[in-house]
């Protein structure tokens, strides 16, 4: 196809993980492929299981280019990606490059202030799923907080009062403005796989569910960062800490933009297709990678799987010593609270219920 990158392998002919049957193979023998595990106890059977940090592989990461006018052909890509390794990289997106670099150097004027400013400026809030965290966030899968540190924006009318940070200036403009742009592309991919993900639901019934700054608002954008550090402070982590856990997001889908030249982004097949291979997701320039996330896969009744992915700690440099920074913007498309999400095989309940239990799951007070 003309929008398939080499190497890429978009369909189930062309990749490791082309089908269930072929993922099935690959499986290790002690790996947990219970179907009738939660979400949660998928994620911490993780580390008893060693896949949490078994070693990447070399499989390619599906590259789809949205610009194809082939919006059928367009579609076929999305849906091949998303029911093998469920994680692709898209191009063509429609995402200016200034807005992106903008957000970035937004998210860095941010970190780079002292813990105390940063914490007194956006206060984090578990309920609401807004504000700034330090290494607070434990993972299921690791059992230890996530070396990283990250701010929460969700657009929601009351999520983020207190919580918008003052420097830098015209960061909530911003802010609002690329999310408004995040959640554009986020409700086309949605729209593309809805007919075969849900086949009952009445067309735009997925991207009608995620609205931005109402009273039931619940999409976010999260920026991250992962701070250097000197060789000294890695070695001094406590044995099996990573920079994010291997986790699934708790979303429908998630757009996660990151910087050329920073890597430590690893993505696998969800346990239930029976694989466990773990591939680098690397910057695109130019590109978005897009994950499944559980909200869909329920949604889906499983036609979709999330996608387990993890961010791994970085050699240190030789010339200095140094773990390198990386950052990264993660928006995740969250349907509003009150929306309904009704599938065939498990009990309709509300998204805001349903995502207050995953923040009950990985936020300690």
């Amino acid at each position: 196809r003309p929008f398939a990158r080499q190497g890429s392998p978009l369909c189930a002919r062309r990749t490791r993980l082309s089908s269930r049957r072929d993922a099935k193979a690959m499986s290790p023998p002690d790996a947990d492929t219970s179907a009738g595990l939660s979400e949660v106890d998928l994620e911490r059977s993780l580390k008893a299981s060693g896949v949490g940090d078994k070693a990447a592989s070399s499989y390619a990461v599906p590259i789809v280019d949205l610009s194809n006018p082939d919006e059928t052909a367009v579609a076929d890509a999305l849906w091949d990606a998303a029911t093998t390794v469920g994680f692709f990289t898209v191009v063509g997106h429609g995402i200016d490059e200034e807005s992106i670099d903008a957000q970035f150097e937004a998210s860095r004027e941010f970190f780079e202030q002292d813990l105390a400013v940063k914490e007194a400026a956006s206060p984090f809030e578990p309920a609401l799923n807004s504000g700034f965290e330090h290494m607070k966030q434990v993972r299921p899968s690791t059992g230890l907080p996530d070396v990283k540190e990250s701010l929460q924006v969700t657009a929601r009318a009351d999520a983020m009062s207190g919580r918008w940070p003052p420097k830098p200036a015209e960061f909530e403009a911003r802010t609002r403005a690329f999310m408004t742009k995040s959640h554009a592309l986020a409700a086309r991919i949605l729209t593309l796989l809805e007919p075969r993900a849900c086949p009952g639901n009445a067309p735009g019934t997925l991207a009608d569910a995620h609205t931005l700054w109402g009273p039931d608002g619940q999409c976010t954008l999260r920026h991250l960062h992962y701070p250097p550090m000197s060789a000294a402070g890695a070695a001094s982590l406590p044995p099996g800490s990573w920079r994010a856990g291997a986790h699934t997001d708790w979303c429908c889908v998630t757009l996660l933009f990151q910087r050329v030249g920073e890597f430590g982004l690893e993505c696998a097949a969800n346990p239930r297709h029976g694989a466990t291979e773990w591939a680098a997701v690397d910057p695109v320039p130019g590109g978005v990678a897009v994950n499944v996330g559980d909200m869909l896969s329920r949604w889906s009744d499983g036609r979709l799987l999330s996608n387990l992915h993890r961010v791994r700690m970085p050699a240190p440099k030789p010339e200095t010593g140094e773990v390198p920074v990386r950052y990264s913007l993660a928006f995740f498309m969250q349907a509003d609270k009150s929306a309904m999400i009704r599938c065939a095989e498990q009990p309709p309940i509300t998204a805001g219920d349903y995502i207050l239990g995953r923040i009950r799951s990985n936020f300690e007070k």
